[in-house]
């Protein structure tokens, strides 16, 4: 996947960013090499119910890029339940849209999605009256979460959901990406660790019975 310089897109009445992918190949993270540029203007939610269903879409789309209109947001509303949710990256200002998802996963193990907030309580987050209870549903070749299919209990409730797919690249030939670093941002805080994050964005979030 190729370098990126990150973008910040702001939308006021959530104060949601989303950023070009910092997605490089390892060998030019340790030796300095510059890559093109690629950019990511859609993160989707996909909440499809284990008990069978019509499945519930949140998107986040700049559809014009940087400099542009304002990003529309959906928010996310859910039933009581449990949940697979899959989260999907997109550069819709090509065609055919670019499909960063597969990147992001082709190098599991240089990047993980974290799910913050005050409406999340799982691995990167404590919020124990939170209505979306969270669990990673894949991993990369090492055995380490990604975050591209996760697992949600939703209980009656709301709040702010916060993702962030951060790019964790090798440093000096050494693995940036280990075990619990999950429980490593709950406990500190994405300055606990290292990388830097392609993606942050904000939804609100609401369940009912």
């Amino acid at each position: 996947m190729r370098r990126s310089e990150m973008k910040t897109l702001c939308a006021a009445f959530l104060g949601l960013a989303l950023m070009g992918t910092g997605c490089g190949d390892s060998h030019d993270d340790d030796h300095g090499g510059g890559n093109e540029e690629e950019v990511i203007t859609t993160v989707t939610l996909t909440f499809t119910p284990a008990a069978g269903g019509t499945a519930v879409v949140a998107r986040f789309n700049d559809a014009d890029g940087e400099g542009g209109n304002p990003p529309i947001i959906d928010p996310v509303m859910l039933k009581a339940g449990t949940y697979a949710l899959a989260v999907t990256f997109e550069n819709r200002l090509e065609t055919p849209a670019e499909d960063i998802t597969a990147e992001v996963s082709d190098e599991g193990d240089e990047h993980q999605i974290f799910l913050l907030g005050t409406a999340v309580n799982g691995p990167a987050s404590t919020q124990p009256t939170a209505p979306l209870a969270h669990s990673y549903a894949d991993m990369d070749a090492d055995g380490l979460p990604i975050g591209l299919a996760n697992t949600i209990t939703a209980t009656p409730g709301m709040g702010s959901l916060k993702l962030v797919l951060r790019h964790l690249p090798p440093v000096n030939n050494a693995a940036v990406k280990v075990a619990m670093l999950a429980e490593t941002v709950r406990a500190g805080g994405l300055a606990a660790i290292g990388g830097s994050s392609d993606v942050d964005v904000d939804f609100a979030v609401t369940v009912t019975p």
